[in-house]
């Protein structure tokens, strides 16, 4: 053990070495400052054993057993496995008469306090937002689901970074079929180092080049309950505040939490609204390049010449036009995201009303483009996650090019595309247009109301061991 001791000091691993002697024997405690809980270190491991009054000799087991005062701590006699324990952040204590040495867990990690939701705003529901903490994300978890059956399986990822990863489920709804899917795909994952869920969000997706995400992100603890109560699997990993829902369909990523509590009119009201503006979001641009280029006679007469005095002092074509407004739209969004907070909103709101007025007043684009742009981005932060979203701002661009070519036949022909695309995907089993193809009717109602008073059995499309909710 003394050699490893002295290798430790020579080497440039950060590691304090505290000595301590006591009847003659020789204690040493290893550990790394920066990781280390000095208080709970002093008091629980370097008082106890300084105070050992007893004329017994002093071994690893009576330190074990009988003297330090900590919950988690065991003993080993790996000495390849001290420098990986310290780097941990767990302390060593070592009795150079005995191979056997105590590893005791004194971890300290800077944590922030559980907050609001940042992303998954809501105006009803709690407030406890995920932190970057994994056993802070556990505790939101099991405060809420005090079932029996909820089962965390804990497992280790990244060969540099080591970080801690968990995947929940309630073993008695959840499809077995998942569970070991997600475990699978999980311990595949062979990378350096995993900084956040977004790395093993990556990993899950069925091919690296797929558009739509497989798996749904979620900031509030509340929600992942929810879909945990559902048969679904949340996977939280160290170091992140948001953790991932799978299997996932194309129609859940338009759910909110919120309607979950509200008025049954009002949830209702709330998913036509969320599921036209993600029409809206998708089509509108493309379909004034189709009308405006190749299809005009589909307006009134008298539109039709409002429509040319406004594009009168255009000077390019519709297809040019609206690329140009939709990239200014879209630099916008990604400077009012990642401009200070209290500038940010304020700048992307001047900065279209500035830009859209200037543009039309130079006479570079018509009033209406404006509009349908503006219309459009707004319509682009109805869905609750934005991961979806990202998906469909791209699919926006696919079909502005292809009706920009061939008109409304290519408006129609993209958008089959699009819809083929999303029936052919899977997330881990599940058909990703379920419960719409294949169809379920019960299913399609109860996203609908999402009423717990009417949904009585969980999603078919699941194939949930437990099928049942009353």
């Amino acid at each position: 053990m003394i050699n490893k001791i002295k290798e430790l000091r020579e080497e440039n691993f950060g590691v304090s070495v505290r000595k301590l002697s006591i009847f003659n024997e020789e204690v040493f405690i290893l550990y790394i400052p920066e990781l280390t809980d000095r208080g709970v270190l002093s008091d629980n491991i370097i008082k106890p054993i300084l105070q050992y009054g007893k004329e017994q000799m002093l071994t690893i087991d009576k330190i074990l057993l009988s003297i330090v005062y900590l919950d988690d701590i065991f003993s080993d006699d790996d000495e390849e496995k001290i420098v990986e324990y310290i780097l941990e952040g767990k302390s060593i204590i070592i009795l150079l008469k005995e191979a056997k040495y105590i590893v005791a867990n004194t971890l300290k990690v800077e944590q922030r306090k559980v907050q609001t939701p940042e992303i998954e705003t809501t105006l009803r529901g709690p407030k406890d937002a995920f932190t970057e903490n994994l056993d802070t994300n556990l505790s939101l978890v099991r405060y809420r689901i005090k079932d029996p059956s909820l089962r965390i399986d804990k497992s280790i990822i990244g060969k540099r970074t080591k970080t801690n990863t968990a995947v929940i489920y309630i073993k008695d709804i959840a499809n077995p079929k998942y569970v070991n899917e997600v475990k699978k795909r999980i311990q595949k994952i062979s990378v350096d180092g995993i900084l956040e869920s977004g790395y093993v969000q990556k990993f899950l997706l069925n091919n690296t080049f797929d558009l739509f995400p497989q798996a749904g992100i979620v900031e509030r603890s509340d929600t992942a309950c929810a879909n945990l109560l559902e048969g679904k699997i949340c996977i939280l990993v160290e170091g992140s505040s948001l953790g991932l829902i799978v299997p996932k369909t194309f129609i859940e990523f338009l759910d909110t939490g919120e309607d979950h509590y509200n008025n049954l009119y009002l949830a209702i009201f709330s998913k036509i609204l969320t599921a036209l503006a993600l029409c809206i979001t998708l089509t509108v641009s493309a379909l004034y390049i189709a009308v405006v280029s190749f299809h005009t006679d589909i307006l009134p007469p008298q539109y039709i010449l409002s429509l040319a005095i406004a594009r009168k002092t255009v000077p390019f074509n519709a297809l040019i036009e609206t690329l140009v407004m939709e990239f200014i739209a879209e630099i916008l969004r990604e400077a009012s995201i990642r401009l200070p907070q209290q500038i940010g909103p304020a700048i992307g709101i001047v900065g279209a009303i500035v830009i859209g007025q200037a543009a039309v007043a130079a006479g570079l684009v018509s009033p209406l483009l404006v509009i349908i742009v503006s219309l459009s981005m707004m319509c682009s932060f109805v869905a609750a996650d934005y991961t979806i979203i990202s998906s469909i701002r791209i699919l926006k661009f696919f079909l502005i090019f292809i009706t920009g070519i061939f008109g409304l036949f290519g408006f129609v022909m993209g958008f089959t595309v699009i819809m083929i695309n999303l029936c052919a995907q899977t997330s881990f089993g599940v058909p990703y247009s379920a419960p719409l193809a294949p169809f379920h009717f019960k299913d399609i109602i109860n996203y609908i109301f999402s009423d717990i008073t009417l949904a009585k059995m969980r999603p078919k499309f699941l194939h949930t061991k437990d099928k049942t909710r009353q």
